[in-house]
């Protein structure tokens, strides 16, 4: 499907759908200010967005939007154009990424189609086929009979080579449990990222259930609800991408890594955004 190219400092179209690119957070002011960000759980994507779209309206000479004519989608790329990982240097990496579904849209109902998306962009931005460990956070009801569409999803890639490990983020004991006992699930999480807050210690209970089921532990300071429609709207039409009165509500996010394996030091990291024009 052929992109028209949207010269900058034009007019933009209307969008129905929006898909953003942070790029490489690592070569932006970001990176120096980790501490301050950590404060506020979804800081870091917020300014990221914010950095991302200053940069595409007020630079010279940057890269142009693009935009998809058969479904309205408006696309900001990666302007920074530093996240592709070269083919010779794919086997030194590994590449994370956490897939957040975000409460508001999904009335918790988890489209498997958002697992494709997410996948299928993260893939086309770092050039690469495979992802080494994959999380997916569900913001709101984590019961089987509603995320088993999603996971299954998640499972079938697994299962073709594209993922490596798969994890969920804030999962109790009891949801975990409801994975490992149905028998038509084949690929079970082998990860569990839990937010602990303020304190340093998981629950007791969480670590024995944790170690009996050969499950890891991590933690994580993430917000479920990464991004509102509010913050969202409002970064876009603070920027001009879109008029005051549109409202552009986020579906999914997605955070990814890329870690250089022999040094433990993290060369890559940013945010995928994907939203629906109201």
């Amino acid at each position: 499907m052929p992109a028209q190219q949207v010269p900058h400092k034009l007019s933009l179209p209307d969008l129905q759908q929006l898909v953003l690119y942070t790029g490489n957070l690592m070569r932006t002011s970001l990176a120096s200010r980790t501490k301050e960000l950590n404060k506020q759980p979804n800081a870091e994507l917020v300014h990221a967005v914010d950095d991302t779209l200053r940069l595409l309206m007020d630079s010279p000479g940057a890269p142009s939007y693009r935009y998809y004519t058969e479904h309205g989608l408006l696309e900001v790329p990666d302007l920074r154009q530093s996240s592709r990982i070269p083919a010779e240097d794919r086997n030194d990496v590994q590449v994370t990424a956490k897939l957040f579904y975000l409460s508001e849209n999904t009335q918790h109902v988890y489209p498997p189609i958002h697992v494709d998306a997410a996948v299928n962009h993260l893939q086309k931005l770092l050039g690469v086929s495979t992802i080494d460990t994959f999380l997916v956070s569900f913001a709101g009801d984590h019961s089987l009979k509603n995320t088993c569409q999603a996971w299954s999803a998640l499972e079938t890639y697994q299962q073709q080579g594209v993922i490596g490990r798969l994890g969920v983020s804030d999962f109790s004991a009891q949801n975990i449990d409801e994975i490992l006992t149905n028998k038509s699930i084949k690929v079970k999480p082998s990860i569990n990222q839990i937010n602990v807050g303020s304190c340093c210690d998981m629950p007791k209970e969480t670590i024995e259930h944790a170690k009996r089921n050969g499950i890891e532990l991590l933690h994580n300071s993430d917000s479920a609800d990464i991004l509102s429609t509010e913050e969202l709207s409002k970064l876009l039409s603070s920027r001009a991408v879109v008029p005051k009165t549109t409202t552009v509500t986020p579906r999914w996010v997605i955070k990814y890594h890329v870690f250089v394996q022999c040094r433990s030091v993290v060369a890559d990291k940013g945010y995928i955004v994907m939203g629906d024009a109201l």
